[in-house]
Order: C-alpha cells, then sequence, then structure tokens
C-alpha cells in the first residue's frame, strides 16, 4: 500500500486528515503530487482543493463526512465562517432532515452564490468579527439552530435546538434573539415554531422526534419523569403519556457480551416493576419514527386499554 507523501503527511497530522491546496502549495508541493496521491487513493478529494487522507475518509459515517467538508472548506478558505446546519456540525449538535449534500457559509461577499453543494451567503456587519480567532469557526449554536429551522424546517430545528439547550449552550432567550438576524429573510415562522416546541429535558434526536410525534398527534406527553412505587424510586422515564403509559425510547442500545446482559437484565426488571405498578410500556426503536401513524396507533391503544 502506497504511502503518503511526506509533506502531505505533515500536513494531514496538523488538520485532522485535510489537506488543501492551499496549505499543499504553502508547503512548496508540486500539483503533480496531489494529483498523484489522489490517483493512488492515499488521497480523497473531497471538493476543489480539498482532500482527506484514505483513513480519514474511508472510515468515517455520512455525517462525519459532511464534518470533514465543512473543516476542508474553512481551511482552503480563511475568511469563511460556518453558518446553518454546517455551524451544527462544528459545535457537535445533532443533524436531522438537512442537505448533507449542501456547506453553508457566511463570508465577506457583496451577494450570495450558490454552487455546487456549497452555498455561500452575506456576511451581515460585524458577524464575521473575532469569528475566524476562535474554534469552531462557526456562527454562535443560537445563530445555527435557529437558520437551520428557518432553512430545513421545525423537526431539523427543534432537533437542534433541544440538544443545544440540554447540553447549556443555548438559552430560549438566545434562540429568540437569535430571530433578529439581518440574513433571516426567509422560514422565520419555521424558526418561532421550532422554538416552541423544545424540550430541554429531551436527552436524545430521537427522544425529541418521538415526543414531536406524540404532541402532533394531540397526546398529553411528559418528559423525563420519574416514578416510583411502595418500594422507591423504580427510575426515570423517557415520557409519560397520559396518567399511565409510559413511553421508552431505544436508541442505539446494545446488549452484546456481559455488560450488555446486565443491562438488558436491568432494563427487565425495571420494566417489571412499571407493570407490576399499573403502567403500560411502549418500547420505541427509529424504525417505529418511520410510521408515525403506527406508533400514535400504539400508544392510544396502551392508553385505551
Amino acid at each position: 500500500m502506497k504511502a503518503l507523501h511526506p509533506q502531505l503527511a505533515r500536513i494531514a497530522r496538523e488538520h485532522d486528515g485535510v489537506v488543501t491546496r492551499l496549505h499543499a502549495s504553502a508547503c512548496h508541493v508540486a500539483p503533480q503530487v496531489l494529483r498523484a496521491a489522489v490517483r493512488s487513493g492515499t488521497l480523497h478529494r473531497v471538493r476543489p482543493g480539498v482532500f482527506a487522507t484514505r483513513e480519514c475518509w474511508g472510515g468515517a459515517n455520512r455525517h462525519e463526512r459532511f464534518s470533514i467538508t465543512v473543516k476542508g472548506l474553512l481551511l482552503a478558505h480563511p475568511n469563511w465562517v460556518a453558518s446553518h446546519h454546517a455551524a451544527l456540525a462544528l459545535h457537535a449538535l445533532p443533524l436531522h432532515g438537512v442537505d448533507l449534500g449542501v456547506v453553508d457559509v457566511v463570508a465577506p461577499v457583496r451577494a450570495s452564490k450558490v454552487r455546487s453543494g456549497l452555498h455561500v451567503h452575506v456576511a451581515p456587519p460585524g458577524q464575521l468579527e473575532g469569528a475566524h480567532a476562535r474554534p469552531p469557526r462557526a456562527v454562535s449554536p443560537a445563530q445555527a439552530c435557529v437558520q437551520t429551522a428557518a432553512s430545513s424546517g421545525v423537526d431539523a430545528g427543534v432537533v437542534a435546538m433541544d440538544a443545544a439547550l440540554h447540553r447549556r449552550l443555548v438559552t430560549v432567550d438566545a434562540l429568540r434573539a437569535a430571530l433578529d438576524q439581518p440574513s433571516l429573510r426567509y422560514g422565520i415562522g419555521s424558526a418561532r415554531a421550532a422554538i416552541a416546541a423544545t424540550d430541554s429535558r429531551c436527552e436524545s434526536p430521537g427522544e425529541t422526534l418521538t415526543r414531536l410525534i406524540l404532541v402532533a398527534a394531540g397526546l398529553d406527553v411528559r418528559s423525563q419523569v420519574d416514578i416510583a412505587d411502595g418500594e422507591g424510586f423504580i427510575g426515570r422515564v423517557d415520557f409519560l403519556v397520559g396518567d399511565r403509559v409510559v413511553v421508552e425510547f431505544d436508541g442505539a442500545v446494545k446488549y452484546d457480551g456481559l455488560d450488555g446482559r446486565r443491562e438488558l437484565m436491568r432494563e427487565k426488571a425495571r420494566e417489571e416493576r412499571l407493570r407490576d405498578a399499573g403502567y403500560r410500556v411502549v418500547r420505541l426503536t427509529w424504525a417505529d419514527l418511520a410510521h408515525p401513524e403506527r406508533l400514535v396507533r400504539r400508544v392510544m391503544g396502551q392508553l385505551a386499554a
């Protein structure tokens, strides 16, 4: 397996596996060396002038590849700052319902430009001041959440906002203040609706989407509810619908190995105590979220019972 050119390898180490034509040129690496690295497979061409090492790109999932693309574009363009869901990626906030094929940035340009996979927005006065000096090179979490809700819809916005609120990266007041961004011309209704639908108690995108489905169905839903019986505290459940229906979202829980089997036993014991205390339990996965009507019928069936 061919090794990466030493100078390119050094650049990649300094930038988390990303190489740009700008940095290669500054290190006096000839263009033909970059082309040879791409032909050999030691570098993957992410975008014009942006490359990632085989190890960096090959082992990344689609969300990680999007983050690599965003970081690479910012390295290649030192006067750009990530915005919208590109900024969410740099703030390590969840991406749901967004176009991972498009990177949004703000830049000191006179007019917005849309190219293949790239949207360059006009930077409002003062927005770029200091943004280049502090990592990550992105608009604030509140601005990014509001921009995402405006451009990608309510669900996309609420998923990001719930996570940002839960991690205390933003406040509801900060989200409301971000509605006054000069560049926010379209989708402000979606952004307002997203802020109104937030719940900082939700701990994952799956929980947020579950709550939105149940609330849209007109159900009485409470998040992160502590439940006890005669013996004491049973646990905190994801949702309590009505008075007696517990809804739990199981995301990436794995029950392999000794620790996994122990966790499964604890979950079964906890669920048994909930049932003995008179609660009905509905467990959901990502597959259930793809069929909202079916999910709601399951919950309503337990309410009726």
